[in-house]
């Protein structure tokens, strides 16, 4: 099976990002009230540890809920962008940021490093490689 660009590149986001999300979760899924209630619920019913945690018991899920939900969300944001620009647009991202020692998101909330970044450049050498591109350069006048 052929994929295009958009497929590729969010099946590679996908891929870098699980660590990232499943640490968000992990951190984030007990301040849900909701969740924070079923756990405190399961804990005293004496089931469990009292330092059970249910991001615990779903982390080995994690993978397959982030590429079921996270990678078709990825695709169709990217399906809006030229499928031939793509290589070049996540190869130039990951270099800027590679450039300026990492990449910084939703007011630092969201920070990757420079090996992150590093290791998302590998991801793209490797699935999603340059090809040279054969474009017109514009001559200026002498």
């Amino acid at each position: 099976m052929n994929y295009n660009n958009a497929q590729i590149l969010s099946a590679v986001l996908n891929r870098w990002l699980q660590p990232v999300v499943q640490q968000l979760a992990g951190q984030k899924f007990s301040s849900i009230p909701l969740f924070s209630g079923i756990e405190n619920k399961i804990r005293s019913t004496g089931w469990v540890r009292p330092d059970w945690s249910l991001a615990a018991e779903l982390a080995p899920f994690m993978t397959t809920m982030t590429g079921t939900m996270l990678e078709p969300l990825i695709s169709s944001y990217l399906s809006k962008v030229p499928d031939e620009a793509i290589p070049q647009m996540a190869h130039a991202i990951a270099e800027q940021a590679i450039a300026n020692g990492g990449w910084s998101l939703f007011d630092g909330n969201l920070t990757f490093d420079k090996a992150d970044m590093e290791e998302l450049k590998k991801l793209l050498d490797y699935n999603l490689p340059l090809q040279k591109a054969e474009h017109y350069e514009v001559k200026l006048p002498q």
